[in-house]
C-alpha cells in the first residue's frame, strides 16, 4: 500500500451531514469539481459496483469498499493493475461539529508507477474537494 494523499478538516458540520453527501454519490461532482460523475450499477452497499468518470478521463469501473452510518464511507477505483482507495471518515469533534479525514493510497503491481503519475493531483483533488464539502455544509 502507497498512501498518496491525506486531508484533514475540522468543521462545524456534523459528522452524519458528511456521511450523507459521500453517499449520495449522484452529488459528488457538486463538490467534487475533478469529478464528472458516479454511478452505481447496483442499490448502495458495500460491495456495490458501478462506473466513475474525472474530468477529461475514461470511465473506470470502482467498488464501495467501507460504510459506517454517520461516519465511513470508502471506494475503490480499479486501475490498470493497480487499484486506487479513497477512505473519508468524520468523527465527532470535541466541543461539537466533526474532525474529518480523507486518505487516498494504492494497491496493486503497478502502484508506484501510478503515485508517481498522479500523487500530486489526488493530493490537490482532496484538499480541493474537502474544503468545498465543508463550505457547503456549513452554510447549509
Amino acid at each position: 500500500m502507497i498512501e498518496i494523499a491525506h486531508a484533514r478538516r475540522r468543521s462545524p458540520a456534523s459528522p452524519e451531514a458528511f456521511h450523507a453527501r459521500w453517499i449520495d454519490l449522484a452529488t459528488h461532482p457538486e463538490w467534487a469539481k475533478g469529478m464528472e460523475f458516479l454511478r452505481l450499477d447496483e442499490p448502495f452497499r458495500i460491495g456495490a459496483r458501478g462506473v466513475l468518470r474525472v474530468r477529461g478521463g475514461h470511465e473506470a469501473p470502482f467498488v464501495v469498499t467501507a460504510c459506517v452510518p454517520g461516519r465511513v464511507y470508502a471506494d475503490t477505483t480499479v486501475l490498470d493493475d493497480a487499484e486506487l482507495t479513497v477512505h473519508h471518515e468524520a468523527l465527532p469533534a470535541e466541543g461539537g461539529g466533526s474532525d474529518v479525514v480523507l486518505r487516498a493510497w494504492l494497491t496493486g503491481p503497478r502502484a508506484e508507477a501510478y503515485a508517481t503519475q498522479m500523487g500530486t493531483d489526488v493530493q490537490e483533488s482532496l484538499d480541493r474537494d474537502l474544503a468545498a464539502l465543508a463550505t457547503l455544509l456549513e452554510v447549509a
